[in-house]
């Protein structure tokens, strides 16, 4: 999708609302869907996103009291940011995401776990191999690995202005060229898939609802995806059918180690938006043998570091099209991404654009989004402003913040956000 597909469907309706809607204004947001042997409650995921609210790879206190006030929020479906799953990985990025590969880790996902679910919500767990391309040297002196030596590279019309304005001034880490990487061994391509399959089987065990394999935005597994970046001559490299060789590896051996019945789904860019990038039509593609090895669903996205315009899109509907295609192409659930507007997100679900839409920043801004909504309050949603101000936090190193939500950072201090007693089961906690 390019050009003007992104305003049309911006225009799909107005935002925001001026008039009083009842839930039933918005009934096709508020049916429950089952993903797998997991019903949610309504169609309204919190997208996944990193915070830097994690303490040396450990979840803390605040990070729980965080997802808490969007489950009370009302949000069906929380995802978690991105989890570390090797330490190898893990020494080769700047980001404190959480981590989970030894049981230290897992005894913190298990009290988020038990946090969200006592707010009412499912929880799905999103697991990152590697940074890929985007790693960085200066946590440890470690060289990026990635799919091929190519480094990744923002043009600054991809850029959206507020971040650009901080990379010329800088005022944070991120820079317009990141640091050439060195090519992944075979070795290290299977050390990697079986470290994944064994953190995904301590998130089952820590009681998650589902897990999510990040494949997006130039990491590491779309590193292979992507003919852009991925340069191999070996059967990593090449063909679509070589390229997706490596995250069809770990779908399986995740596969094999959580069993059927656990909930297990991909998320990558439906678009890279760069020259000699991944494209729509391989996506589908890739979704469709995706679909054959066993997912569940699908969690659309676009562009990537490069492409931030697409990562982050300015305009309100911006991915529906290619989501839309997306949609057709397959029969497993597909999460769509981006959409601010209540009106433009029900009529997404509605349209049978995509089954679930996720917010990121809008649930930042505004943790009651969900239930103001299902309230009629439209008019009293705090609204995200795309200022960039979280993100611009995050890549100084710094915990997030939001320059309309004052509350973001210190719930763990309001005492709505804490949790009550939980009953607990044997069969509920593994499934």
């Amino acid at each position: 999708m390019r050009g003007d597909s992104n305003k049309n469907c911006s225009e799909i309706l107005k935002w925001p609302s001026t008039e009083r809607r009842s839930a039933m204004g918005y009934e096709s947001l508020f049916q429950p869907i089952k993903i797998g042997w997991v019903e949610i409650k309504n169609r309204i995921g919190m997208a996944p996103m990193n915070l830097n609210f994690t303490r040396e790879g450990y979840i803390s206190e605040q990070q729980m009291a965080y997802y808490a006030a969007r489950a009370k929020g009302g949000t069906g479906l929380i995802i978690t940011e991105a989890i570390r799953t090797s330490e190898e990985g893990t020494n080769r990025t700047f980001y404190d995401n959480p981590h989970l590969w030894k049981a230290a880790h897992q005894k913190g996902l298990s009290e988020l776990v038990e946090t969200v679910h006592h707010f009412g919500a499912k929880i799905f767990v999103q697991l990152n191999i590697g940074p890929g391309p985007q790693g960085s040297s200066k946590k440890m002196g470690l060289q990026p690995i990635a799919a091929s030596p190519v480094a990744f590279e923002m043009p600054r019309e991809n850029v959206p202005k507020p971040l650009l304005s901080a990379i010329e001034n800088g005022e944070i880490y991120m820079g317009l060229k990141g640091e050439m990487p060195r090519e992944m061994t075979v070795d290290e391509i299977h050390s990697e898939t079986e470290a994944f399959a064994k953190s995904a089987k301590m998130a089952r065990i820590a009681g998650v609802d589902g897990i999510q394999i990040h494949a997006a935005h130039g990491y590491l597994l779309h590193s292979f995806l992507s003919p852009r970046f991925n340069k191999r001559t070996d059967m990593y490299g090449g063909s679509l059918e070589n390229r997706m060789r490596f995250l069809l590896e770990v779908v399986r051996a995740t596969r094999q180690l959580v069993g059927d019945k656990a909930v297990l789904g991909v998320r990558t860019s439906t678009d890279e938006h760069m020259p000699g990038g991944l494209t729509g039509n391989e996506v589908r593609i890739i979704v469709k043998e995706l679909e054959k090895v066993g997912i569940d669903f699908f969690h659309q996205s676009g562009g990537s570091y490069e492409a931030m315009n697409y990562f982050f899109p300015q305009e309100d509907g911006a991915c529906l099209n290619d989501v839309k295609a997306l949609k057709e192409a397959v029969d497993i659930p597909i999460l769509g991404y981006s959409v601010h507007s209540p009106d433009i997100a029900d009529k997404a679900v509605r349209d049978g654009m995509c089954d679930m839409i996720t917010l990121g920043r809008p649930l930042i801004a505004d943790p009651e989004w969900v239930n103001k909504v299902k309230d009629g309050r439209v008019h009293d949603i705090v609204k995200c402003t795309r200022c960039f101000f979280c993100v611009m936090r995050l890549t100084q190193g710094l915990p997030s913040r939001c320059s309309v939500n004052p509350n973001l950072g210190r719930e763990r201090y309001m005492q709505e956000y804490w949790r009550g007693p939980t009953k607990m089961s044997y069969w509920r906690a593994t499934g």
